[in-house]
């Protein structure tokens, strides 16, 4: 072998072995296809489309749907929980919260939803002065707490225009 060959040759075995350590490095650094992102990438949801009144929270255990007809309806949600792997019967929705982009808040009543097991749907609605609360608002959030292995969810609508 030449004393010009020998670099051209360490230069490829170089150039495999970094190659090979990125093939295998990158699998490990993302979680496996099985595990859950984090909380924080979970608890939050994405934004519907405008007109939209859907809010969806997916990740842990359960899947949260929240509907909010609109100011017309007042502080007034229809909730569905979805789940495939914890009982939903024991969950009471009394400790959300309804907060507007002024600081405001409204406590929520206890939640009027039928047993399900692993599904459970019904209307959720808070005390409080709904059209003051609503009434010059930019945004409300509907903050859920207790809901499977989640900490929070966060669901937000906009509200004026």
């Amino acid at each position: 072998m030449t004393r010009h060959a020998r670099p051209a040759l360490i230069g490829l075995a170089v150039m495999a072995a970094i190659g090979a350590c990125s093939n295998t490095a990158a699998p490990s650094a993302s979680p496996p296809p099985s595990a859950s992102p984090p909380p924080s990438e979970l608890a939050s949801s994405s934004p519907e489309p405008a007109g939209s009144t859907t809010q969806t929270s997916e990740g842990g255990e359960v899947t949260v749907v929240a509907i909010w007809p609109g100011p017309d309806a007042g502080a007034a949600f229809d909730i569905t929980l979805d789940t495939h792997s914890v009982d939903l019967d024991a969950l009471d929705l009394a400790d959300a919260i309804l907060r507007n982009d002024r600081g405001e808040t409204l406590t929520a009543i206890p939640w009027d939803a039928p047993n399900g097991g692993h599904h459970r749907e019904g209307s959720l609605a808070f005390e409080g002065d709904a059209a003051a609360f609503l009434g010059g608002a930019e945004w409300i959030e509907l903050v859920l707490t207790g809901i499977g292995d989640l900490p929070e969810r966060t669901l937000r609508w906009e509200v004026g225009a």
